[in-house]
């Protein structure tokens, strides 16, 4: 009976694999929420790193293997300083945000599809009560998205952000390590 059940199950695998039952294109649109680990840094300047919430949202196009997704995100991180020989934001919030335009290229397995992801957009850091800044930088990740019929798909995503903005003319690197899961709906 053992052997049974494990060939029926494996040829249900199998015709997923090969039924084109999701789609291979379409327009979404979802919501996310997860972790950022924000990584600052300043010559000579220790920071200790500073996880948070974040939240955004994705609106993306996707065909075959390929995606273009816009994406927005926000975290407010509190700077926790080891050393504060130059200036003291110790205790200062953070309010990080990310807006731009991510590629990515999957690789499908019936309603699994993992996938790679690159793209740049412009972040800002709004230091409380020193100044804010916005520049340009790039992402880079990986993720998974889980289709749930036709309309609908979780996924879960993790990435590397880099950038680094000027405030009060002081070069500063954030990096920034994200986790996120979230739901989208295509049309």
């Amino acid at each position: 009976m053992k052997k049974i059940a494990i060939l029926v199950l494996a040829l249900i695998f199998l015709a997923g694999l090969s039924s084109n039952a999701y789609p291979q294109a379409g327009i979404y649109f979802g919501g996310y929420g997860g972790t950022s680990a924000q990584t600052p840094s300043f010559k000579d300047v220790q920071f200790d790193t500073n996880t948070t919430f974040l939240y955004g949202l994705r609106a993306g196009v996707r065909f075959m293997m390929f995606g273009a997704e816009l994406s927005y995100f926000t975290a407010g991180h509190n700077i926790e300083m080891q050393d504060y020989l130059l200036f003291n934001w110790d205790g200062l919030e953070n309010d990080y945000s990310y807006i731009g335009l991510n590629l990515k290229m999957f690789f499908p397995l019936a309603i699994l599809y993992p996938y790679i992801t690159a793209g740049y957009g412009y972040y800002t850091a709004d230091i409380h009560s020193i100044d804010k800044a916005n520049d340009g930088g790039y992402n880079l990740g990986a993720g998974l998205e889980i289709m749930l019929g036709r309309k609908f798909s979780l996924l879960a995503e993790g990435k590397y952000h880099h950038v680094a903005v000027d405030i009060r003319e002081l070069h500063i690197g954030l990096g920034n390590f994200t986790l996120t899961a979230g739901l989208n709906i295509y049309f």
